[in-house]
């Protein structure tokens, strides 16, 4: 049941993603989207290192595996392209809401799924820090390569 779930939500996340209007290009989303899916990674391997190295005493199915699979590379990188491209608009007031409303979708998700998210439980505070924490690394990352691209086309000319 997991496992469907999951992959529902995959499916309208995705969909969510191509019909958005996006306002960074295909290279920007592409390298964000992978960026997001490494620190994801890295932060998750230590909460999950007993899913991953097969501890004897840790029951953990195989559909709930794919679930947190699926969710750390697929959702979460995801979700994070939808937030940073609607970020992206004009006016400090539509930034806002977005952050704020992409914090809180984070949390919930991360809190009503948390064997399948974040495996251990992690109170709401630490959750909340290391989603500002993830955001402003992944503008600062999404800036720097930009300006990178900047320099790159005018040096090209």
């Amino acid at each position: 049941m997991v496992l469907a779930v999951t992959l529902c939500l995959i499916w309208i996340i995705v969909n969510l993603f191509i019909l958005l209007p996006k306002r960074l290009s295909r290279e920007e989303n592409l390298f964000l989207f992978l960026t997001c899916s490494i620190t994801i990674m890295l932060s998750l391997l230590l909460p999950a290192k007993r899913m991953y190295f097969g501890d004897p005493g840790f029951n953990y199915s195989i559909e709930g595996t794919l679930a947190f699979l699926f969710n750390r590379n697929i959702i979460f990188p995801v979700l994070t392209l939808i937030s940073i491209n609607l970020v992206q608009d004009k006016g400090l007031w539509k930034k806002l809401i977005t952050f704020s409303a992409s914090f809180c979708v984070f949390i919930l998700f991360c809190k009503l799924e948390e064997k399948h998210t974040i495996v251990s439980s992690i109170n709401t505070v630490t959750l909340f820090i290391y989603f500002i924490c993830f955001y402003t690394l992944m503008l600062v990352l999404l800036k720097g390569f930009q300006l990178l691209s900047q320099k790159q086309q005018s040096s090209d000319q």
